[in-house]
């Protein structure tokens, strides 16, 4: 289905420039750039903090729009402040004088969909929880592990015995890392982390210690546990997504017509 189908048959027109990632929605005249770099006119969406979502790319632009969750994280990683208007998740916005519902999507800190009532459309990036969203007649979504291979359970017993252990922990800096110190505080047990973790975290509010098992970046990790639900890592791995497997996928997408970006 084209562009012109989807207005025709959707009421609103999904289209991408041409050097833009992701995609650009039009209704009623407003237009919604989702995850792109910063757009002529209209609204950029930012669904969260990860850096192939353009988020540092729209900190100086007055018509971004992020959770505060997600500003705060973009502020740490650069140390520059965020230009665009900031929202609670769950709160409804009013953008070009139309209504935008936020859900948390459970991906990382922040992590929001967008939900256009008037147009029935809900868009949003990497999800890791779908049971929250609401049902539409068309979701816009990424579904990172969308094949019948990928199903999965996290492995957050392993997590903590191998914490126990005071061993290394790869975590991608920017969520999952967040997700890990949080798992590991509830449990009681001393961690620390390399700094630029630990940066984010005290900016979301969570606290990392001086001992204990110790988490940094994957590219840092010379041993120890790689915290993915990835394959190709040729070292021990424990089973951490951020991401839902295919079970999820598949529930998510029954719930509408699906445009996977």
């Amino acid at each position: 289905m084209n562009s012109l189908e989807i207005a025709e048959n959707y009421g609103f027109l999904l289209y991408r420039k041409s050097s833009y990632p992701h995609v650009s929605l039009r209704f009623k005249g407003v237009d919604f750039h989702v995850d792109t770099k910063p757009g002529e006119g209209g609204f950029n969406l930012i669904t969260h903090a990860h850096s192939d979502h353009y988020g540092v790319r729209n900190l100086q632009n007055p018509n971004a729009v992020a959770s505060l969750e997600t500003a705060k994280i973009l502020e740490a990683v650069t140390g520059k402040s965020f230009a665009g208007r900031t929202f609670r998740v769950g709160e409804t916005l009013d953008l070009g004088g139309l209504k935008i519902e936020t859900f948390p999507t459970k991906h990382i800190h922040g992590a929001s969909a967008f939900y256009i009532r008037g147009a029935d459309v809900l868009i949003t990036g990497d999800v890791k929880d779908w049971r929250r969203l609401p049902k539409c007649r068309v979701l816009i979504t990424e579904a990172t592990y969308g094949h019948p291979s990928f199903v999965f359970e996290d492995e957050i017993e392993k997590l903590i015995r191998a914490a126990k252990g005071r061993v290394t922990l790869g975590a991608y800096p920017i969520g999952k890392a967040q997700r890990v110190a949080e798992i590991l505080s509830k449990e009681g047990l001393d961690f620390t982390a390399e700094d630029r973790i630990r940066k984010i975290c005290s900016a979301l509010g969570i606290e990392v210690g001086n001992s204990g098992a110790r988490i940094v970046s994957p590219r840092h990790l010379d041993n120890g546990y790689i915290l993915t639900a990835q394959r190709y890592y040729r070292i021990p791995r424990i089973v951490i997504s951020d991401h839902v497997d295919y079970r999820g996928v598949s529930c998510s997408t029954a719930k509408a017509g699906s445009f996977r970006r």
